[in-house]
C-alpha cells in the first residue's frame, strides 16, 4: 500500500510541475510601456499595414467614411490627406491611432490599438509610405 501512495505521490507531482508552464507574452500585448513587437527593417503596404485595415477598420471606412480602407483603395485613399510620407507626427492616421489631440480617435474613442500595431503604422510612415 506504500508503495502505491509513493507512485500516487509521483505521478501526481509530474503532472502538477509540468502543467505550470508558459510559452512567452503574445507580441500584441500592450503594457503601456509604448513599445511593442520586432518592427520589419522596411515594413511593406501590403504584407505588414493592408492586413490591419482588413482585420479592423474596414467595417466602417469602406467608401461612405474617408479615408476608404477597401484594399483596391486604401493606399490611394490614405496619400490624399491622411498621411505625410516620412512625417508621422504630422499624419492624421498615425495621430487617430495614438489619440492625439484635436484629431478623431481610431478606433473608437473608448479603444486603442495596442502599440505593436501603431509602432508598425508608424515605422511605414515614417520609411516613407510606400506602396509595396
Amino acid at each position: 500500500m506504500k508503495n502505491i501512495l509513493k507512485i500516487f505521490i509521483l505521478v501526481s507531482m509530474g503532472l502538477f510541475l509540468n502543467s505550470c508552464y508558459y510559452d512567452s507574452f503574445p507580441q500584441d500585448i500592450d503594457d503601456g510601456s509604448g513599445g511593442g513587437g520586432e518592427i520589419p527593417e522596411v515594413v511593406s503596404y501590403s504584407n505588414d499595414i493592408m492586413p490591419l485595415w482588413e482585420g479592423q477598420c474596414v467595417a466602417c471606412h469602406q467608401g461612405s467614411v474617408p479615408p476608404d480602407l477597401r484594399p483596391d483603395n486604401s493606399y490611394d485613399s490614405l496619400l490624399n490627406g491622411f498621411v505625410e510620407p516620412n512625417d508621422s507626427g504630422n499624419s492624421i492616421l498615425y495621430l487617430s491611432l495614438i489619440h492625439a489631440d484635436n484629431v478623431s480617435p481610431m478606433p473608437t474613442p473608448n479603444t486603442k490599438w495596442p502599440a505593436s500595431q501603431t509602432d508598425l503604422v508608424k515605422a511605414w510612415i515614417d520609411q516613407g509610405a510606400e506602396d509595396n
